[in-house]
């Protein structure tokens, strides 16, 4: 996995609630994340969390159904994407709320739904969170914000609630572990060809430019700047501390990784990230 975070040394103390929030943002809450509902488009505009390891080594199972949201009246419903080839792609992914019956449940609910190529979504949204989920394990602390980007005026519309498509995903994480600490972007366009990560990778003021929105901006000023304007593909696994330390006292364990179906992997892995072979090689699909 050579996708890598800008790392630096400096300790700072970070909130889940801030960090999940993008800057001077309206927003509500549900168990597990923090969101904002675009009622004209069907679908939120960002949804933020954090991912720990007890959350993507938890035993809860995934759901098979989805459920509308009952606060929200102009939420969209499961039938709105019968019939027209499109997902129902979950932004905060079943795999990052392995370990509370009530986040799982809340990860069905349709604000947390927008409409993925299928192909997309079992493919590299999939990977990206995994590999997300192997930094959980790695990490302490791992912030999360991910939404739709509307490139289209007039973008595909589907199901009676005419839940607009989107073009593209963003997705930024803000990492911490001891002194380590770095950010990264993604914009992914809503296609099946959209499968190497690397080539979708950026700056986290690369994504603020494209969204409008701004992330992380309750760092000090100056580890805002740092840990935004630049990435550093060569240092990820083997320059961070975090890494090193860890991978010295790894023991066997279960993939933490979400299988096409959405269900955990069942392998056996003693990779420091707790991704299998399997998964770990298709992350690195970009080396």
């Amino acid at each position: 996995m050579k996708l890598l975070l800008l790392l630096s040394f400096i300790s700072v103390s970070l909130s889940a609630q801030k960090y999940t929030i993008p800057q001077n943002q309206d927003y509500r809450e549900r168990s597990g994340f923090y969101y904002s509902y675009n009622q004209g488009r069907k679908v939120c505009n960002w949804i933020g969390y954090t991912v720990s390891k007890d959350d993507v080594e938890g035993s809860k199972l995934p759901l098979r159904s989805f459920h509308k949201d009952s606060a929200e009246l102009m939420c969209a419903e499961p039938n709105d994407y019968d019939r027209y080839g499109y997902a129902m792609g979950q932004l905060k992914p079943r795999g990052a709320s392995r370990n509370s019956t009530s986040d799982m449940k809340e990860v069905h609910n349709m604000l947390n739904v927008a409409p993925m190529d299928m192909a997309f979504k079992k493919g590299a949204w999939r990977i990206l969170d995994n590999m997300i989920a192997g930094w959980a394990v790695v990490f302490d602390s791992v912030f999360v914000v991910t939404g739709p980007i509307y490139e289209s005026k007039h973008p595909e519309m589907i199901g009676e609630s005419r839940v607009n498509v989107p073009d593209k995903f963003f997705k930024v994480v803000l990492v911490r572990n001891g002194l380590d600490l770095g950010a990264i972007g993604f914009v992914l366009p809503n296609k099946s060809e959209a499968n190497n990560l690397q080539q979708y990778s950026m700056p986290i003021d690369s994504v603020e430019a494209k969204t409008g929105y701004n992330f992380f901006g309750d760092l000090p000023e100056y580890l805002e700047v740092f840990t935004e304007e630049s990435i550093k593909r060569d240092m990820w696994k083997d320059g961070s501390v975090s890494y090193k330390l860890k991978a010295s006292f790894v023991k066997t364990k279960q993939c933490v990784a979400a299988e096409k179906s959405d269900e955990r992997c069942t392998s056996e892995t003693d990779c420091v990230t707790q991704n299998c072979w399997k998964h770990g090689c298709d992350i690195q699909n970009s080396k």
